[in-house]
């Protein structure tokens, strides 16, 4: 009996155990929830904060900072340099010096060596060297800027870019959600219509194909409502990603899809091309590109010139065979003066890197010349695409207008007994395309005009 009694209470206290536990989990779980931030962002607030927390462009913001540092690099080669050094020897072996013989009273043997020194040997100098004369090194300096500008372009592309990116996001997450109110709204007055024909049907005043036409439509907005909510999430965990959000984060869109009649539209004449396409910072970097080779060319050239420095040297030694350091001399050897370098044959290394660089600035100017080409045949169809795209939404606008005033009109005289209901079904499914084609273009217009900001270098801010 006691052992059956202590076997109960083990399981009363691992039953109490279990319970502690999963209330525990219960209420991390809870905590977890809470701790869910829900965010409210409109368009403008997104790009705010995708332009702070994007990671790709966090690395355009540090390859900035490298190219700062290769300017200051580049700077470090016209500065003065200044070493120290320090040296300790023990030669088991004196160290020797060669003289005429006749120095050491041996007149026999015309050379011979002597030992001198001691064998603990210190020494330690400071040393100098400043160039004066230093094309290379100069126009290096002038290279590493056009680099640095050239980088601060790169991250205004894609900064350009990445407005290009999240603003499609978000209008495609806007579009998939009034699509998905839209097949909602249609699916409640299908399931309406499907208990009217049920009704009519067991009233034997309908068809039971009438009821069968109805609950197929049913099922396939059931099931367009099913595939747009999952498409409506997919599209939030892409926008999350994009501005740098964790994908826990309660993302709520304030933005409406609705037309914006002010919408910035003019024609693009060829003599304000030129004066557009400099806003573009990938126009702007291949410029640059040109002028970076032709400064490669330049500084090539430059290794050819002579350059001149001041050099020095301060310099304390001392020898001896003991280590008594309080009685050692510290004799003193100091010099300053001008060095110069002048190359005479270098394997036509300078030659090569030249042609080189020529090459490369030939390949950079055919490139500009090609992407100039290319951007203002964009911006011609772009044009286009956004008068076409203007002018499909103004003709959608009459087409709803029309649709929803055949919808109300066949919808009161179906409930006169005078529609049948295959016309109210069409008529809704009418009204319900018309909207969607609507909502369609409005976003199509969104988009080209986003496009067409791109292409004129006002997104790059």
């Amino acid at each position: 009996m006691k052992h059956f009694s202590f076997k109960s209470k083990i399981q009363i206290v691992m039953k109490n155990n279990i319970k502690q536990m999963v209330i525990g989990f219960l209420i991390v779980n809870t905590m977890t929830l809470g701790l869910a931030q829900e965010l409210k962002v409109s368009l403008s607030e997104a790009l705010m904060l995708a332009k702070e927390n994007n990671k790709s462009l966090k690395v355009h913001y540090l390859e900035e900072k490298f190219a700062e540092e290769s300017i200051k690099l580049s700077k470090g080669n016209l500065l003065p340099s200044l070493s120290a050094n320090g040296n300790y020897s023990y030669y088991f072996d004196r160290q020797v010096i060669f003289m005429p013989g006749s120095f050491v009273g041996s007149e026999t043997d015309p050379v011979v060596d002597v030992a001198v020194g001691g064998r603990n040997t210190f020494s330690t100098s400071l040393s100098l060297h400043q160039p004066i004369v230093s094309e290379a090194a100069r126009r290096q300096v002038k290279s590493a800027k056009i680099e640095r500008a050239q980088q601060g372009q790169m991250t205004l592309d894609h900064k350009a870019q990445l407005t290009v990116l999240l603003t499609s996001t978000y209008l495609k997450a806007l579009l998939i959600r009034e699509s998905l109110n839209l097949n909602q709204q249609s699916l409640e007055r299908n399931l309406r219509s499907l208990d009217d024909s049920r009704s009519l049907l067991r009233q034997g005043k309908s068809l039971k194909i009438d009821t069968l036409r109805n609950f197929i439509a049913v099922e396939n907005l059931g099931a367009t409502v099913t595939y747009l909510e999952s498409q409506y999430e997919v599209t939030l965990l892409q926008l999350k990603q994009i501005m740098g959000l964790q994908k826990d984060d309660v993302l709520v869109l304030t933005d409406n899809l609705q037309y914006d009649n002010s919408i910035r539209h003019f024609e693009i004449t060829d003599h304000a091309v030129d004066e557009i396409l400099l806003n573009r910072p990938d126009l702007q970097w291949r410029k640059l590109s040109v002028e970076l080779h032709k400064s490669l060319m330049s500084q090539s050239q430059a290794q050819r010139l002579p350059t001149i420095s001041v050099v020095g040297s301060y310099q304390l030694q001392a020898q001896a065979d003991n280590r008594q350091f309080d009685a050692y001399r510290w004799p003193r050897t100091s010099f300053l003066g001008l060095q110069a370098n002048v190359p005479i044959f270098t394997g036509n290394k300078i030659n090569s890197r030249i042609r080189q660089s020529n090459l490369r600035t030939q390949t950079s100017e055919l490139e500009l010349l090609d992407a100039m080409e290319k951007a203002r045949t964009e911006l011609s169809g772009l044009e286009s695409k956004l008068e076409e795209v203007l002018k499909r939404l103004t003709v959608l606008e009459r087409t709803v207008e029309a649709a929803e005033m055949n919808y109300r009109i066949v919808n009161d005289r179906y409930k006169n007994g005078l529609s049948s209901r295959l016309e109210m079904t069409d008529a809704e499914l009418s009204f319900t395309e018309a909207k969607m084609n609507q909502l369609h273009a409005v976003y199509n217009v969104k988009i080209a005009k986003l496009e067409m900001d791109r292409a004129l270098g006002l997104l790059s801010n």
